[in-house]
């Protein structure tokens, strides 16, 4: 069932092009369930704009999602339940989680994101973290695609503590995301991606934040993005 699902969507995703893009700089940040992707986006966005004023960086995630709710007259959650929708009853859960003055199809909705990442993109001197971005903005030249990863116990720990569930609960989740965001990388690529797309993971468990934020931007200036 997974495997055809996946095929429908790769198909669906061929739909998705949108052109090359010649913009940036940008980062986007892959994470597993359990790893601090916002708070390093926030800090290396801040760190960034610090070395030169006239040249701020941003960092977005809920902010697509926002922008995506309001073009498609849907509340936030609705689109966040359609990215994050696992193969098991996808369209049944997408029919029955929009009436019919609402209902608005996946592919729409991704459509949407996909366009609203691109956007960003092209602006430049943006951080994207997570939402498929790695994906839609792998053509951008000035472009940094980093992985966030951690051993499952350190996760599991993680994911307990933020969420304030109990460990068969976190569990639960934290599989559930991952495999839902694998999915979302997948389906903006259009193949099944593996770790081609990125240029550095950092193993969260044994790096600080801060030592994270300085190696992305060490790779920055190698490879003069900014």
């Amino acid at each position: 069932m997974k495997e055809d699902l996946l095929n429908y969507m790769n198909k669906r995703a061929q739909r998705l092009s949108t052109p090359p893009l010649e913009a940036g700089p940008v980062v986007t940040i892959s994470r597993e369930k359990g790893c601090p992707a916002n708070t390093i986006a926030n800090k290396l966005a801040q760190k960034l704009s610090e070395l030169d004023e006239r040249k701020s960086w941003r960092w977005v995630n809920r902010d697509i999602l926002q922008r995506s709710a309001k073009e498609l007259h849907l509340n936030e959650s609705k689109i966040n339940h359609i990215l994050h929708s696992e193969d098991k009853g996808f369209f049944r859960d997408l029919i029955l989680s929009f009436g019919e003055h609402y209902y608005q199809s996946d592919v729409k909705v991704k459509k949407t994101i996909a366009e609203l990442i691109t956007e960003f993109a092209q602006q430049g001197r943006v951080i994207i973290v997570g939402l498929g971005g790695v994906a839609i903005a792998k053509n951008v030249s000035k472009s940094l695609h980093i992985k966030l990863f951690a051993p499952y116990k350190y996760r599991l720990k993680e994911v307990e503590r933020h969420e304030g569930m109990s460990a068969e609960k976190a569990r639960e989740y934290m599989e559930e995301t991952d495999v839902n965001r694998k999915m979302l990388i997948d389906y903006f690529n259009g193949i099944k991606v593996e770790d081609e797309l990125f240029h550095a993971q950092f193993n969260c468990a044994i790096l600080s934040d801060d030592e994270i934020v300085q190696s992305i931007m060490d790779m920055m200036n190698l490879k003069n993005i900014n």
